[in-house]
């Protein structure tokens, strides 16, 4: 088959992947597309480079109206690639669901995020198959749903293991520093989450514990230099520098299901509330922290190394009892209309 993959955001280059390198390997004719935004264009290139990715469309990150016209003109867009390059099956979230409807080509829908109601409701409206975390109780006859969260389809232990030897570099050991990472205030997503503060670094120097720190917006740099160890990207294996951190903070909600699924307890700032968090809350695993206060209290909590290692064995087991590897959930879905073909 002729399958798309379609990328609109760093992580979905992680959950796409290895699925399509699989599908490569068996036989299939892979397309990439995607639209750019920050460092989109950069990862899809370095990670998916092989499949010689197109750019299709352009991000408007600034008001609703000019996301919602964007995403219809690069449906329209797609009506030509779909047609030029005799696509069978599209794959990714939701921005070229309309066009795939349009010309009668199946598309799987892989979202997680029912509160950003234009993606997540368009899928539902056109995508022949809108699969979803079981944790999201949607119904509706074109939702599935997997057992697990759709990290899992790069951090399942199947696909990765992390290597301690990877913080020799930045002059760390196990435990002994925090992964912190911050996102920029420009998607309409997170524009009332709380942004880092000085004095939530100087509590954690406090505590003798060093700062590992992953900033989106550069210009930032000079604010938390003298106290923080500065990731430069791309940054190799980052997954290992989270895993072996005592803790972490991220006002990113992708980033902050990453650290939780390695093992790593973590502080969630971005002020989101999202259902596909509350089980890793309940848990015990990630915390949402909205004030600068409640941070720094929690700061003090997670600096227990052995509540860090009991979060990291109920993990553990929860991965490898009650959940899926996400990227065999794509492969079969994706088997499913191969085998209709036949």
């Amino acid at each position: 088959m002729n399958i798309l993959f379609d990328v609109n955001h760093p992580v979905d280059v992680n959950v796409l992947k290895k699925a399509a390198i699989q599908l490569a390997e068996d036989g299939h004719h892979i397309f990439v597309t995607y639209r750019p935004r920050g460092i989109l264009e950069k990862v899809v290139e370095t990670e998916l480079g092989d499949f010689s990715p197109i750019r299709i469309g352009k991000y408007h990150p600034s008001s609703f109206f000019k996301k919602l016209f964007g995403q219809l003109y690069r449906d329209w867009l797609f009506l030509s690639f779909f047609r030029r390059n005799k696509i069978d099956l599209s794959i990714g979230s939701s921005t070229n669901a309309i066009s795939a409807w349009i010309m009668g080509i199946p598309h799987l829908a892989f979202e997680d995020d029912p509160e950003y109601k234009l993606t997540f409701w368009h899928a539902n409206l056109f995508a022949t198959r809108h699969i979803m975390p079981s944790c999201i109780k949607v119904k509706r006859k074109n939702i599935y749903h997997y057992r697990g969260l759709k990290e899992l389809s790069y951090l399942h232990p199947r696909h990765f293991s992390p290597r301690a030897e990877k913080l020799d570099s930045y002059g760390l050991r196990p435990d002994e520093y925090v992964f912190i990472r911050k996102i920029a205030r420009v998607s309409l997503n997170y524009k009332k989450g709380e942004s880092l503060s000085i004095s939530v670094i100087k509590k954690i120097r406090a505590l003798g514990l060093k700062i590992l720190l992953s900033l989106e917006d550069k210009t930032e740099r000079g604010q938390f230099q003298d106290d923080c160890i500065i990731l430069e990207e791309p940054v190799e294996d980052i997954f290992s520098l989270m895993k072996f951190a005592l803790f972490c903070i991220s006002s990113g909600d992708s980033m902050a299901r990453e650290a939780c699924l390695l093992g790593t307890p973590t502080i969630y700032t971005g002020g989101r509330e999202m259902q596909v968090n509350r089980e890793l809350m309940e848990i015990g695993c990630l915390f949402k922290e909205d004030t600068e206060d409640d941070v720094t209290k929690r700061i003090s909590q997670l600096s227990d190394r052995r509540r860090r290692d009991r979060i990291g064995r109920m993990m553990g087991a929860k991965i490898e009892h009650d959940w899926e590897d996400v990227t065999q959930v794509i492969i079969r879905h994706v088997n499913d209309f191969r085998e209709s073909r036949r």
